[in-house]
């Protein structure tokens, strides 16, 4: 396979996980979350560069070692995540060329099984042949599922139709960058890669199903579901 880079948005506060530290610096055993979701960036020895964008006056990052890693390259990040990746694409253009793959990658998705990078970024090589085409991470879900408006059903859904988005979002590095550029300049605001490229090149964007327990942490509880998880994985 073509080497790509990571790109890891990480300049949230998480609020809502209502923890003292921002979430993706919380331990779940002896390493952070956010060490975990880097964690099978450095073992895919096709991963060229990981860009971590924080905010300005992290510490909490500085303090870990494996922001000083050969392979992690630091950057600054912004108010919202989508201007973060923004940031971080930006950074990416200086060092890489336009065409190179770009995996977008939650710093609060602890969970990454290190088979589903591998497959996800092999079908992303294989069909992101056109301009605005991608792949990503994504699952399906188990429960019934309804549209509701106003707390009242609208409609039930057919769920073998519903896949739930994750992380890593693979797009070429040109692309994602002209769709968040459009989109800061639109004033319009998109919470992951997959909705913004959908809103202004309306091209095909594959799905690879990966491990249910590739969540992203939210809320407080699900340090205690993903601490089970990763040693599910072996990985604590």
């Amino acid at each position: 396979m073509s080497e790509y880079v990571a790109l890891i948005p990480a300049a949230g506060v998480g609020a809502r996980a209502q923890l003292k530290l921002a979430k993706q610096f919380n331990l779940v055993g002896k390493k952070t979350i956010i060490e975990f979701a880097i964690d099978p960036f450095l073992k895919d020895e096709n991963c060229k560069t990981i860009y971590v964008v924080v905010a300005e006056d992290t510490d909490a990052w500085e303090a870990l070692s494996i922001s000083q890693h050969n392979k992690v390259k630091t950057c600054i990040g912004a108010s919202t995540r989508m201007l973060s990746v923004l940031n971080g694409l930006k950074e990416i253009k200086e060092d890489e060329d336009k065409s190179i793959l770009v995996a977008v990658h939650d710093a609060a998705r602890p969970c990454l099984d290190l088979k589903d990078l591998l497959g996800l970024m092999s079908k992303a090589q294989d069909e992101i042949k056109e301009d605005g085409e991608g792949c990503y991470l994504s699952y399906q879900p188990t429960e019934s599922v309804n549209l509701v408006k106003n707390e009242k059903v609208q409609k039930s859904l057919d769920r073998n139709n519903v896949w739930l988005s994750a992380t890593p979002q693979v797009f070429c590095l040109e692309d994602l960058l002209s769709a968040l550029t459009k989109a800061s300049d639109d004033e319009k605001v998109f919470t992951d890669e997959v909705s913004a490229m959908l809103h202004y090149f309306k091209k095909d964007i594959s799905i690879y199903p990966c491990n249910k327990t590739n969540i992203k942490v939210t809320k407080k509880e699900d340090l205690e579901t993903v601490e089970q998880y990763l040693k599910l994985a072996g990985r604590i």
